[in-house]
């Protein structure tokens, strides 16, 4: 998703603009919009799987896990230090948050789903999962940092995505023979 540091992505720079993006999804409204809408049986689909930590359950923004969002921070340091050093570190929270994952690898067409983990650890990494072919094992965090391109927030910088993008478009020729042009993109357009 663009950013105050990457206004264009390595999705922009490659001409990839049918996208469905919401600020700070969580994976299991990821999980059933995928499933909602058949997408991975009827379209190629890249998904950016990263956040897990927290839940949105009415799907609007009402957070009910412990993490800042869009200016808004309810929860204090003793919260957030309970939930991000014990909960998340539970079985039963990364079994759950792989169920959310595997209900959509469950039924559909592997030849069209590329997915691609954002963070360390990763919900990927997990025993049901990490063996998929779907899964392209280039962690978008770590390659920020080894072209350090991570930005003050932490997401990837626009230079991280230009760096990026032919990566990512070499990755989808290999996997879907799809040639995808590289779209110059200035920061002053």
């Amino acid at each position: 998703m663009s950013c105050d540091e990457a206004p264009y992505t390595a999705f922009d720079i490659l001409g990839l603009k049918e996208r469905w993006e919401v600020t700070g999804i969580t994976l299991d409204a990821q999980a059933e919009y995928i499933i909602n809408n058949q997408l991975v049986n009827n379209y190629r689909i890249i998904w950016l799987v990263g956040h897990h930590w927290r839940a949105d359950p009415k799907g609007n923004g009402d957070y009910i896990l412990p993490y800042p969002y869009e200016g808004k921070d309810p929860w204090d340091k003793l919260t957030r230090s309970l939930w991000f050093k014990k909960f998340t570190k539970k079985e039963w929270y990364w079994r759950t948050n792989a169920l959310f994952v595997k209900a959509v690898l469950a039924d559909f067409n592997f030849e069209n789903l590329l997915m691609i983990p954002i963070y360390h650890p990763s919900i990927v990494d997990h025993d049901w999962i990490k063996d998929s072919p779907c899964i392209w094992n280039y962690k978008l965090r770590d390659f920020a940092k080894n072209t350090n391109t991570l930005g003050y927030a932490g997401h990837m910088t626009y230079l991280g995505h230009e760096q990026l993008a032919p990566v990512l478009r070499n990755e989808i020729f290999k996997r879907w023979n799809i040639s995808l042009p590289l779209i110059e993109h200035t920061l002053l357009n």
